[in-house]
């Protein structure tokens, strides 16, 4: 709950991925058919799912499949999130020995669901996330996101430290809540298709592992920032298709384009449980290029054998999973064509999305991007995308926009991250920059680099005030104080003092308060950590108005 929609008040750094998000707990029924959850989804009360629960391995497309595949064909903006499973080095009779095939669970293995795969904060794969490919060969995982070495909310107002693929799918989950959020605010609070939102993380992912999707990391790690502005631009189109018919789409690409990506997506018919194949409608995608080359989709050999199992995707015919993908580096700019084609389709017409992703910057820096509020002496992550870059990165900080610069490191060729220990510099005209080759980006605006306010109390607590006091912080000029409100901490005041007395309503409730401060160049520092007072009258000195009548 805390990965998915922690709202981040006690620690902001704890801050979950869909913060604030309403989120309903239900006692796990492996069947998916419990009430408690189709009530939720079936009057349209929730319309994300995320669960981690084991229901065999490589078990193949059971009733569970079925069930999951056939809400989402039934009420479309259903998305089923899951684990893959920790059972990353089980031989669980796909065919290729320990560590293939070892997927937990028929409901994983829905063609209309995502199953997550585990990586740690840098990228590697946790040997424990179980890898695919699905029983029928199909490209399992989905996707993979961050889920090793989590830090999240634990019961009594604390935080727990864990590690597995149940922490990885919840990041999916929110990532997936904040998507349908950005689709309902640009269309009349109208909800999408969970085959779009699944369609546009998959077709944005960071490639990792593989060139092309592979059976441990599926399409890639997760980039949200890449899927909204797909979803933003309005990157998509949807049609449909009848058993041998075409469809021609045009879709024009700009000059100085470094990546372009078509996907086809569909939510497939439920399959019969125990079908050796899973897919019932299979289209195929072919991509024509404006010089009149024709480009098929990546294609994975599921052969059971481990080496040919981790051999990278090639490129051909697709006829086993409901989403195909072309790419290509450095495209020739004008207008491509998709050819889509209706294989098999014994139950039509089948509806589909086609998504094209447009990458034109080889070099982007995804954090800190500014704004961010960074802890002298604290590690920070600095992270970037690549896009046919082939130097190392070599990494820079400046504490006056851009004036001066100081090293912070280089990283190999093939990183996408850094640990950086941040400065002892206080300044709000921070940034990063990271250079390969010719290539460079840097932080679009300013970050503050400074301690925080410490000290943090509840002096005094009145009928009607309460006083928050706190310690000097060298330099600042101004402090902003925070308390809990209805669902996030609220600034309440500002004051150049290092007290405040702000008026209450109620002094018998508890209360969470918090401090920030800000000073010399703009700098701001980070929230402080949370402190609680349980309430009641506290260090308070009441007079007594007496009134006498004369009888």
């Amino acid at each position: 709950a805390g990965i998915l929609a922690g709202a981040g008040n006690l620690d902001p750094t704890k801050r979950g991925m869909a913060a604030g998000s309403d989120v309903y707990v239900t006692n796990y029924s492996s069947s998916f058919l419990d009430a408690a959850t189709t009530n939720l989804l079936y009057n349209g009360t929730a319309q994300i799912t995320n669960s981690s629960y084991g229901d065999g391995c490589n078990g193949g497309y059971t009733s569970i499949s079925n069930t999951v595949d056939s809400q989402t064909n039934t009420y479309t903006s259903i998305l089923h999130v899951f684990s893959t499973g920790n059972s990353g080095t089980s031989n669980c009779g796909y065919g290729a020995g320990n560590g293939w095939g070892n997927i937990t669970g028929g409901h994983k293995q829905g063609k209309n669901v995502i199953a997550t795969a585990n990586v740690y904060y840098n990228g590697l794969l946790a040997s424990s996330s179980s890898r695919g490919p699905a029983t029928d060969g199909r490209i399992k995982p989905d996707i993979t996101a961050h889920g090793q070495g989590q830090l999240s909310t634990d019961e009594n107002n604390g935080y727990l430290s864990f590690g597995g693929t149940s922490g990885a799918a919840p990041g999916i989950a929110g990532v997936s809540a904040q998507l349908y959020q950005l689709y309902k605010d640009q269309n009349e609070g109208q909800l999408p298709e969970s085959a779009l939102i699944k369609a546009a993380i998959l077709n944005t992912a960071n490639d990792y592992g593989n060139v092309g999707p592979d059976f441990k990391f599926g399409w890639g790690l997760v980039n949200g920032l890449r899927a909204a502005m797909l979803l933003e631009d309005e990157r998509y189109l949807e049609d449909t298709i009848t058993q041998d018919s075409e469809n021609n789409h045009t879709i024009s690409i700009p000059d100085n384009t470094k990546q372009v990506r078509f996907m086809l997506y569909w939510n497939d018919p439920a399959a019969v449980p125990g079908a050796s194949t899973a897919l019932v409608n299979d289209i195929d995608l072919k991509l024509i290029t404006p010089s009149n080359t024709e480009l098929l989709p990546w294609i994975l050999d599921p052969s059971p054998n481990p080496v040919t199992l981790d051999q990278p995707a090639t490129n051909g015919a697709d006829h086993l999973n409901n989403m195909e993908q072309v790419l290509i580096n450095n495209p020739q700019a004008g207008d491509y064509t998709l050819n889509i084609k209706g294989y098999d389709i014994p139950s039509g017409p089948q509806h589909y999305f086609v998504l094209y992703e447009i990458i034109s910057e080889e070099l982007t820096l995804t954090y800190p991007i500014g704004n961010e509020k960074f802890v002298v002496g604290e590690q920070e992550v600095i992270h970037w995308d690549a896009i046919n870059t082939s130097g190392n990165f070599s990494l820079e900080y400046s504490t006056d926009n851009g004036n001066s610069w100081s090293s912070i490191g280089t990283a190999s060729s093939t990183s996408t991250n850094y640990t950086w220990t941040v400065p002892n510099t206080v300044s709000g005209e921070s940034i990063v920059r990271i250079t390969s080759g010719s290539f460079s980006d840097q932080s679009s605006a300013t970050f503050s680099i400074a301690n925080q306010v410490s000290g943090v109390d509840i002096s005094q607590i009145c009928p009607e005030n309460l006083t928050i006091v706190w310690d000097l912080l060298t330099d600042a000029t101004s402090y902003d104080v925070y308390i809990l409100g209805e669902k996030f901490m609220e600034k309440v005041g500002t004051t150049s003092e290092t007290s405040l007395s702000i008026e209450i309503t109620d002094p018998d409730r508890p209360f969470w308060v918090a401090v920030s401060a800000t000073g010399g160049n703009n700098w701001e520092t980070r929230r402080s950590i949370a402190i609680n007072n349980p309430g009641g009258l506290y260090n308070c000195s009441l007079s007594k108005d007496i009134s006498v009548e004369s009888i």
